[in-house]
C-alpha cells in the first residue's frame, strides 16, 4: 500500500482577490478557490507575511497617518494662502507704483506747461 504523505499547509493571501488561503509551501503555484485565479505560492505567502507582520515593541511605534496627511495638507494650504497673499501684495504695489508714476508725470507735465506758457508770454511781450 501507498504511504500517505502529510503536507504542512501555510497561510497565504490570494494575489488577486486577497482571500486568505492555506497552501502547500513546496508547491510553486496554486489556484484560489474563491476567484479561480492562479497565483505563485511564494508570492502569496510573502503577501500574507507582510500583511500579518508582528512588530516587536509595537508600543514604541506610533504612526499617525491621518495626522501626517493633515499636517501635509495644512502645510500646502498655508503655502497656497501665503502665495495668494504675496500675489495680492505684489499686485497692490504694482498698482500703487503705476498711480505714483502718473501723478508724478502729470505734476511734472503741468509745471513744464506753466513754465512754457510764462516764457511764451514774456518773450511775446519783448518782441
Amino acid at each position: 500500500h501507498m504511504e500517505e504523505k502529510k503536507v504542512k499547509l501555510v497561510a497565504a493571501v490570494c494575489t488577486q482577490c486577497g482571500a486568505q488561503l492555506e497552501v502547500d509551501p513546496n508547491a510553486e503555484a496554486a489556484v484560489c478557490k474563491y476567484c479561480n485565479t492562479p497565483f505563485i505560492v511564494e508570492k502569496a505567502i510573502n503577501n500574507y507575511n507582510v500583511q500579518h507582520a508582528n512588530i516587536e515593541h509595537a508600543d514604541n511605534v506610533n504612526i499617525d497617518m491621518t495626522g501626517a496627511v493633515k499636517s501635509a495638507l495644512d502645510f500646502v494650504g498655508d503655502q497656497m494662502k501665503e502665495s495668494r497673499q504675496h500675489k495680492k501684495e505684489m499686485f497692490r504695489m504694482k498698482a500703487e507704483n503705476e498711480k505714483q508714476f502718473f501723478v508724478t508725470f502729470f505734476k511734472f507735465f503741468g509745471i513744464f506747461a506753466i513754465v512754457v506758457i510764462i516764457l511764451w508770454v514774456i518773450l511775446r511781450n519783448f518782441m
